[in-house]
């Protein structure tokens, strides 16, 4: 971030933190709002600064206002726009938070993101970076986690919560604390009220001599500005004056309470309008300082029903940074009451689907019953539309397939209006696709050349987990090609590694991937596409890798020397530097390819082999974290062979992964729970292919060399023959499913049942073989129905703990009838 001099008598202003550094991701939140102003003052600096992601969260009243603003040629497709709801109250936070790989500052304030907000009236901004004030990041990590969890507060979207949450907690944990004073904390309502928690604060730092209270806004009756005098028994109460006009405090109503209310002037430049919050209590041991959203009214200080945000500090020495004036008490000006909470008002949220944009998606933002049917409109600003049937679910959510929507995807001013009966509901259209492109534009072709040279650099990286993130189902055909270990004429020439072959003659031409800069097809060719053949080269470089350390810095120096660093105060961790190149949000993103994709098993075994073999390399060859890679294939293991996609399939990728990463996994297996662990492999390869595992396909599909892919990293020693070994020891283990099924049998003709079985080895296995051995053992025990995840006797369902052990031990019991349900369907 560039220096900005906090110190200067003109404080900076908020486009001055806008202009300071080269902003990857940006989140706003704000009660009211203006298009034109955030497009033409906010946006423009953060797109030209290369801020690709940007995210605008407001109340439903500021949502609903912007409805009206339909020129706005940007929003849905440069920026988001998301809605937020609550039954009671309102989401009043005005924050600008502003991330990049190097730098992240949080500003928290009284400001909205209009005009006024951000410079024509007086408000107050608290600028944070995480080297000064890393609790209150972890803080403002904790209010986005909370609104999350809060079950009666409504959004369109959901994903930014983590995703900055994520954010602001890495920003932490790299950070420190100011040591000469307390930290800066944050406060919220989420949980208790804010007058709650000053009444606490204060009564740990001596009794209150004073309060003083700035707020644009006051109960009729003053009963906030009260409450907090009463409840931190402050011996005087300061209300500012910041018109002579008149004011909403009821300065003569409170002549009458217990210590009256003294008004005064603080001392502000110009005559603006005052839209400041500010909270100052002295005490007999410094002063307790509450800045940000937080008005002097019921609502926002004593109850829970408003979203608010406040910045608090607190302060050994007994300071203020105001100076105040004495004033006479105006005349009452009673506020006009602004609508709280959605009442029997409406919105949406709508989006293209980043892949298809003839499928549109979205949510009902409502108090009142949505479940049925609607009828939509997309209109654009010009007047074109596109009208039909939806169906809304009881949570608000809806899916829309209409061919006639791939004509309107691109459009600018789009909005959607839902109709039934006499309700209405409206809001903008996001286009997925078109927010992505930023990411992609990236991905040039002199960033792949390096990537295949082995030479490429931290921004190269970054570009391609950020092209994957949206684009990897375009290149699902390439990456389930099988694989095998090859000496061509890729091989690297500065390293004895072997490189990895896949056909190019087994891919078709795909045009439609011709899109990005730096790769076309020469005029008039029906050849190989060279994206295609670009992206073959770097899955070569993904499981071929060499032992060329990656570039990070403009002049080239070496990116994983620790000794060039020794001016930092702290080295970057592994976590900081996957976080840093964005492998975390490409996970996510792949994540959520694969949840998506659960009805399409020839693209989840695509994505599943990406995931694997970017993450395998990131972790090991770009991270070096040997430890992280372990857990990482462990885990891809379990998820990838619970969903039985072997089928009778020719040799691909995925099963050539799955029984080599079993192999690897059985090679790592510890020598005094090796039993154990081969039964578990075991069970999940039964899985994978749905059925007994036929050994002599499994070892064909076994990539014997260690080179080829992770196992001669992980496992340095391993020589030619140790994989197949290993994949052998796994299948002459008998499975859970198989030891239940003899155990069976052994039941059924009465003979013994041995208890030193495997499966018999935890206590469920235990309470299990004691009931097999007893004569009327078939009236607690029977065979699960298949595919059937409750208690097959009784048929009540299994609570969480209990249906963790039925699926994976396959035994279930049930905690109503007591008798036990076994899955031994493959």
């Amino acid at each position: 971030m560039n220096k900005i001099d906090m110190t200067e008598s003109v404080p900076p202003t908020i486009r001055d933190f806008l202009e300071a550094g080269q902003w990857k991701h940006a989140l706003f939140t704000t009660y009211a709002l203006s298009l034109s102003y955030f497009e033409s003052e906010v946006l423009r600096p953060l797109i030209q600064a290369g801020c690709d992601d940007i995210w605008l969260v407001a109340d439903a009243q500021g949502y609903r206002a912007s409805l009206l603003e339909r020129r706005s040629m940007r929003v849905g497709q440069e920026y988001r726009l998301v809605p937020v709801g609550l039954p009671n109250g309102v989401f009043h936070p005005k924050c600008i938070y502003l991330s990049s790989p190097e730098q992240d500052v949080l500003l928290i304030g009284s400001g909205n993101l209009t005009f006024g907000g951000h410079g024509r009236n007086a408000e107050v901004f608290e600028a944070l970076t995480p080297e000064n004030h890393a609790t209150a990041f972890q803080d403002y990590a904790d209010f986005l986690l909370g609104l999350g969890t809060r079950s009666d507060i409504q959004t369109g979207l959901t994903g930014w919560i983590d995703e900055f949450a994520a954010r602001a907690e890495q920003a932490s944990r790299r950070g420190t604390d100011d040591s000469s004073t307390p930290p800066i904390r944050l406060l919220h309502p989420l949980e208790a009220p804010i007058s709650d928690q000053l009444v606490d604060a204060v009564s740990i730092r001596g009794a209150c001599e004073e309060l003083k209270i700035i707020s644009p806004y006051f109960d009729p009756n003053g009963f906030a500005v009260q409450n907090l005098a009463e409840r931190t028994d402050a011996q005087k109460t300061i209300v500012a004056v910041t018109s002579p006009q008149g004011s909403p405090f009821p300065f003569a109503d409170a002549a009458s309470w217990k210590k009256p209310v003294t008004p005064k002037a603080p001392v502000l430049s110009g005559q603006k309008f005052v839209h400041a919050k500010w909270i100052e209590l002295t005490t007999a041991d410094g002063t307790v300082l509450l800045t940000g959203s937080v008005n002097a009214t019921r609502k926002a200080l004593t109850t829970t029903d408003n979203v608010e945000l406040g910045v608090l500090r607190l302060m050994n020495e007994r300071i203020s940074f105001l100076d105040w004036t004495e004033s006479d008490a105006p005349s009452f000006d009673a506020d006009t009451q602004m609508p709280s909470g959605l009442g029997s008002s409406e919105i949406v949220f709508a989006r293209f689907d980043q892949r298809d944009t003839r499928i549109l998606k979205g949510s009902l933002l409502s108090l009142q019953e949505t479940e049925g049917s609607w009828t939509y409109r997309l209109t654009q600003a010009d007047g074109a539309s596109v009208a039909g049937d939806v169906t809304v679910k009881d949570n608000g959510s809806f899916e829309v397939f209409n061919e006639n929507l791939d004509g309107f995807a691109e459009l600018p001013a789009l909005q959607i209006a839902l109709k039934r009966d006499d309700r209405e509901a409206r809001g903008w259209v996001h286009n997925d696709l078109l927010l992505s492109i930023g990411s992609r534009r990236r991905l040039t072709a002199g960033a792949l050349s390096r990537l295949m040279r082995r030479d490429g650099t931290d921004d190269d990286i970054q570009a391609l987990l950020d092209y994957l993130s949206v684009q990897a189902d375009k290149h699902l055909r390439i990456f389930n090609l099988p694989v095998a270990s090859d000496d061509g004429e890729d091989a690297p020439k500065d390293t004895d590694e072997q490189t990895v072959s896949v056909l190019i003659d087994d891919l078709a031409p795909m045009p439609d991937l011709d899109n990005i800069e730096g790769f076309k097809n020469p005029a008039g060719s029906a050849g190989q596409d060279h994206f295609e053949t670009a992206m073959l080269r770097l899955r070569r470089m993904l499981l071929g890798h060499g032992r060329k350390i990656a570039v990070s810095r403009a002049d080239n120096a070496d990116a994983v020397v620790a000794e060039d660093e020794e001016n930092d105060e702290r080295q970057r961790s592994n976590d900081d530097d996957a976080y840093r190149l964005g492998l975390k949000e490409f996970e996510r993103s792949l994540d959520q390819m694969i949840k998506d994709a659960e009805d399409r098993p020839d693209a989840l075994k695509g994505l599943l082999v990406i995931q694997l073999e970017v993450g395998m390399w990131m972790r090991l060859h770009r991270l070096d974290d040997l430890d992280s890679a372990r857990e990482f294939l462990g885990r891809w293991f379990v998820n990838a062979t619970k969903r039985g996609l072997a089928g009778e399939d020719n040799l691909s990728a995925l099963t050539q992964h799955i029984f080599t990463s079993a192999a690897i996994l059985a090679a790592f297996a510890d020598p005094y729970s090796e039993t154990t662990q081969l039964v578990a492999l075991h069970d999940a390869l039964e899985r994978f292919c749905s059925g007994i595992v036929d050994e002599p396909n499994a070892l064909e599909s076994l990539v014997h060399d260690p080179k080829t892919g992770f196992a001669s990293t992980l496992l340095p020693e391993l020589d030619e023959d140790a994989l197949e070994a290993a994949l052998k020891s796994i299948l002459s283990t008998r499975t859970r499913r198989r030891q239940l099924e003899d155990a069976l049998r052994l039941a059924e003709r009465g003979d013994d049942i041995p208890s030193d079985w495997e499966i018999f080895g935890t206590p469920l296995g235990q309470s299990l073989h004691a009931k097999l051995i007893k004569p009327n053992w078939n009236k607690q025990i029977k065979r699960a129905i298949p595919n059937y995840t409750a208690c097959s006797h009784c048929w009540c369902a299994y609570p969480i703990q209990e249906l963790n052990q039925f699926q994976s031990q396959r035994i279930g019991h049930c905690i109503q009838c007591k008798k036990f349900s076994l899955d031994i369907e493959p």
